[in-house]
């Protein structure tokens, strides 16, 4: 009896043991080695219905290599690509259609090929730009310029077919980029790119207690001398907001974030990159991999069809560190995938 009881508690022990080492679900699977992708969106349409139609994704792996590689690419059949963005919680891309006013979303291995996909359409959604995804509460959020609002899906990996937004919030401006900052002691925080002359960033917190309607946000701030923002993104590790300005050809970078907004006037950039040296014209889209041992900004130019990357602190007319200028495509949107 004494064996058998000796016995049974080893079983007792060896199944918690396992059961402890488990991965939680919810937790993104950790990679092998350090990961760098970078996802570019495209634009364009192939019209010759007897040529295969375009690759309007492309992916750097490894996006910090000394020079930019050739980019692996895929066929994603979105017509008239928008924005781009991947969640490593749910192992998808996602990559909006302009044309089709729909968001699709597509699997990715662990080697990061893009895989099947699926999607919804929403008739309603007239000129999307940009999306970002929130694992923890399901939702997707899309900005609309020309409606001048931001659209949530529910329950996102889950639709299809025609759909409408369960809300739709209605703000002063018209959004292009979007940055979500998660933060679990007071909620997520999603940064809006305001394009035209506005210079405006506006903060939108507490997204899910957020209501349908009018919506004013929760904290804004004006950037001095900028004339056309369009993309945005955040690093939380260095409180460092980043922004391109379309109209300008520059990049503004604007240290003590959050502070800064808690002011709610208007902003100098702690550094600015633009000039003939940068290589900017039209910079639409910018994402930053702010491990330690990286601090990269990439930023995709429209009309000179370009992804330039250049270090955290660069400041003035500064050379890009790398470029890749062999797109045949009109890229429109990107974004990192570093951990």
């Amino acid at each position: 009896m004494k064996k058998s009881g000796i016995f049974f508690l080893l079983i007792v022990f060896s199944i918690c043991f396992f059961t402890a080492c488990e991965r939680n679900d919810d937790e993104p699977t950790l990679p092998k080695a350090e990961i760098s992708r970078l996802y570019v969106s495209f634009f364009d349409v192939q019209t010759d219905d007897l040529e295969d139609p375009y690759n309007n994704i492309a992916v750097f792996d490894p996006a910090d290599a000394e020079q930019f590689l050739k980019p692996f690419e895929y066929n994603s059949g979105v017509l008239e690509g928008a924005g781009i963005y991947f969640n490593p919680f749910a192992g998808k891309v996602f990559q909006g259609s302009l044309r089709d006013r729909s968001i699709k979303s597509f699997s990715v291995n662990t080697q990061g090929a893009v895989g099947t996909g699926s999607a919804f359409r929403d008739s309603t959604l007239l000129y999307q730009r940009d999306l970002v995804y929130d694992h923890s509460s399901k939702n997707l959020y899309v900005s609309d310029n020309l409606s001048q609002s931001i659209y949530v899906y529910s329950q996102a990996l889950n639709r299809n077919g025609n759909i409408l937004p369960n809300k739709k919030f209605k703000l002063t401006g018209q959004p292009w980029g979007l940055y979500l900052q998660g933060d679990t002691t007071s909620g997520d925080s999603l940064f809006i790119a305001i394009a035209g002359a506005s210079a405006e960033v506006q903060l939108l917190e507490n997204l899910t207690k957020i209501d349908s309607g009018d919506v004013t946000a929760s904290k804004q701030i004006k950037i001095a001398g900028a004339t056309d923002l369009r993309g945005i993104t955040y690093s939380n590790r260095l409180n460092t907001l980043f922004l391109t300005d379309f109209g300008s050809g520059k990049i503004y970078i604007i240290e003590n974030a959050r502070e800064a907004f808690n002011t709610q006037g208007t902003i100098v950039p702690t550094r600015t990159i633009g000039g003939g040296q940068t290589q900017l014209q039209t910079p639409i889209d910018i994402s930053v991999d702010d491990r330690e041992d990286r601090l990269w900004v990439y930023v995709i130019d429209r009309e000179s069809k370009k992804l330039l990357r250049f270090s955290v602190s660069d400041n003035g007319n500064v050379a890009p560190n790398s470029v890749y200028d062999q797109f045949a495509l009109t890229p429109v949107a990107i974004y990192i995938d570093a951990r």
